[in-house]
Formats: structure tokens, sequence, C-alpha cells
């Protein structure tokens, strides 16, 4: 894609410690528009980028009311980022404030948001338009979550309605119903997602085996699909107890007509407004259902996907927001995701997993070290050779990591050795 001309509007970037915002952040920065970046945390790693023109410490989270009032005495006007699920129900709830205030947005109304961020609707949602989505029940009680399970048939999991990360526990028996429930609702309550008035639901559980997972990423206007990008989801991250969790950590851009036009009827359905990202599990031979599991209406984790695929979603949302036409863009096949530096990734899933032979874990490594490569190409978490203040960042909070895990090891195996001796039978 070719650079294009600086544009004056600067672009206001929420969250700026989100992997979404960094790669947004770096992409706005490489077509010359100036960027705002917001966070509550000044080790931001989004703060890191050369890209960023104002750095602003905001005193409130993003989900908070008061961050309304924060943007608009605080912060010039501009076109608006939002981030995470709940920053885009507080943006929406108070969208005419804010486009009255100056900022420029393009965001659906917070009554189609809430058509699908709580799951229960999502699928309820998808039903209507002829999508298949999971069963799903809400439960209040140990009671009702033994009823879902003589109804569905185990396994079952039992999950929030609205928090993202893969909150959820399986399960496999009956005798587990009570510790499930009690740990969900400890975990709902907690000070990290009080905030979202999450319910708890139980959902019939989809086998993944010898299905495949896409990833969906698009720039929307009044339910029309103007850009998107898709790709398939080759491995996601594992919890040791096996359960699947809801990290991209390699993938893999591919066209499929069918994943297209099922979005495409539940876009027009919803008459949806702004960046998403929908997850779909497949039947690769065609033969089954294809499923709806999860609706992102804000910008994804792995969006350098769709940016190193030469389709710049922020840069068109950016457009659209200040009201100009709309430029039709086209996906590259074959360009790779590969989480390697940051957080959890790829190589770190793979030699700590036992889920892989010897040979499969050199294969991933050899995989991504191709990606790191090819970087120019293929989308590697926050690399980007024009940038490398983030990649630094990134690379010492991972190098620390590794510490950590490393010492914790070595402590383990002193503490075996150290009590090798009273094990020992008496001579």
């Amino acid at each position: 894609m070719t650079r294009r001309k600086s544009f004056g509007v600067p672009a206001i970037v929420c969250d700026a410690e989100k992997l979404s915002q960094v790669a947004i952040i770096q992409e706005l920065g490489h077509f010359g528009i100036p960027v705002v970046a917001l966070s509550s945390s000044s080790s931001a790693i989004g703060f890191a980028s050369k890209y960023v023109a104002q750095r602003i410490l905001s005193p409130v989270a993003s989900y908070d009311p008061a961050y309304i009032d924060f943007l608009k005495s605080s912060v010039p006007p501009g076109v608006l980022f939002y981030s995470n699920d709940a920053c885009t129900e507080n943006i929406s709830q108070n969208r005419d404030d804010l486009i009255s205030a100056g900022f420029f947005l393009l965001i659906s109304h917070i009554s189609t948001l809430g058509r699908v961020i709580e799951k229960d609707q999502l699928y309820r949602t998808g039903r209507e338009c002829g999508i298949s989505v999971p069963e799903c029940s809400l439960v209040d009680s140990v009671d009702e979550v033994q009823q879902r399970v003589a109804e569905y048939g185990l396994p079952v999991i039992l999950k929030a309605t609205n928090l993202a990360g893969g909150v959820y526990r399986r399960i496999d028996d009956c005798k587990d119903v009570t510790a499930a429930f009690q740990e969900m609702r400890t975990l709902l309550a907690s000070p990290d997602h009080s905030h979202r008035s999450a319910h708890l639901m139980v959902q019939r559980w989809i086998s993944q085996p010898g299905r495949k997972l896409w990833n969906f990423n698009a720039c929307v206007q009044s339910g029309e699909i103007l850009s998107f990008v898709t790709g398939e989801r080759i491995r996601s991250d594992h919890y040791p107890d096996g359960r699947l969790g809801s990290i991209l950590l390699f993938g893999k851009t591919e066209h499929n007509c069918r994943i297209h036009e099922l979005n495409s009827r539940l876009l027009r359905h919803l008459q949806f407004d702004g960046l998403v990202e929908t997850e779909w599990s497949e039947d690769p031979a065609g033969e089954g259902e294809t499923f709806l599991y999860d609706f992102n209406p804000r910008p994804s984790g792995n969006i350098r996907w769709s940016f190193k695929s030469g389709v710049s979603l922020a840069l068109q949302y950016y457009e659209l927001a200040l009201g100009l036409p709309p430029k039709l863009q086209e996906m590259k096949t074959g360009v790779a995701y590969a989480k390697v530096f940051y957080r959890w990734s790829d190589p770190i899933e793979a030699c700590v997993s036992r889920r892989f032979t010897f040979t499969q874990k050199l294969s991933i490594l050899k995989d991504d070290l191709l990606a790191v490569l090819r970087c120019r190409r293929h989308a590697v978490d926050i690399l980007d050779p024009r940038d490398l203040g983030p990649t630094w960042y990134a690379t010492g909070e991972l190098a620390r990591f590794l510490l950590r895990r490393f010492r914790q090891r070595i402590s383990r195996v002193l503490y075996a050795v150290s009590i090798f001796p009273r094990l020992r039978p008496v001579q």
C-alpha cells in the first residue's frame, strides 16, 4: 500500500498499553497521521512508539463514565480509536456528546452493541439471521447448571457472558459442577472483572478436533463490509489442563466465501458501524455447521495481521470517521500472523506444551523464525523495523517473564534436591 499525504486531524488512541492499539499507532504513523496516545499507565508499551506526537496519562480507566469528561477536558479533538469491549460501550453510550465536543467516530449505537457483546444476546442475534451458534442458557445457581448439563450432555462450558480472554471452565464430570460454579462466581466478583457486570451461562461444547477456526476482521459502515481480512487460526494457546484459550498464536490469511457470506448477513442484520472481529468454527469437509462463537465490536488484538495483508482497517476507519469516501482494499493470501515477542507467545507455548512432539516443536519454532525474518510481509506481534521502541519494550518484558520462569524451575529443582536425603530409607 502506498504512503498517502499527511493528515492534519490527530488520531486519539485509547489504552495505549494494548496490543491492538500499538499496531494502530504504528500503522497510522506510517501514513503521517499525528497520534495522541492515552493510557492510565506511564509505562504503556504504545508510549514507546516514535509515532506518538503526544502522550497523555488518564486518571481514570477507559470504561469509567468519568473517562468521557477527561476526553473532553484534557484531550485534543480528533478521530477517536476505542479499544476493548468496555471502552467501546462507554464511548458508544456517549458518542453524541463526544461528537458535539469535536471528536470524530465510526461506532455502533449502544443498543446494537448490546446485541453482540453479551454472549447470550450474540447467539440470539445469530439465530435471528439463520447463523448457527452454540446452545446456551443463563444460570444463577448450581442446580440450574446441573439442569443444563442434563439437557446438553457433557462436556459443557461455564462461562461469563461478556469477559474477554477465554474466561470459562469446562465441565467434564457432574461432580465438578459446584466447584466450577463457585470459582466462576468468585472470578466475576473480583476487582478485575466486577465492572463488567457479567452473568454466567452454560454453553454446549463444540468439539474442536477436525474443525477449522477462522478470524474475520473488517471495517463496516451501515452494515456494509468495506474492507476485510479472513484468516485461519492454525494455533491458539492452551491452558495447562488442556482447555483451549483465546490467544491467536499463529495463523494465515485465506479466502473463505462461506465465512464472508455469513459475516455479510450478520453485519447487515445489525446495521453495524465501525471496526469488528468475528470468530468462527467450521467443518473443513463442508458437511457440518459453521458456528459463530465470538463477536468483538472493536479493533482486534491481531489487527496487525490485517495491515500486513494489505488492508489498512485503521486508515479506512480514520477516513470514514472524517466523512471521506471509502477506498477498496484487497487482502493478500498466505500472510502469516506469528505471536513471538508479546507476553505468552507461540515459541513459549510450543516449548512448554506436552501436546507437541519434539519434531512438531521444531516445526513451530521454524515457522516463527521465518515469520520474523520475513516480517515485512508477515505480521509479528509488535515487530516493526521502522519503529523498534515497542519491540524493545516487549522483548524486555518477555525476558523478565522467562527469567522468572527459570528461577521458579531452579527453585523447584533445589527444593527437590534438599529434601532427597530425608526421603531415602533408613539403613
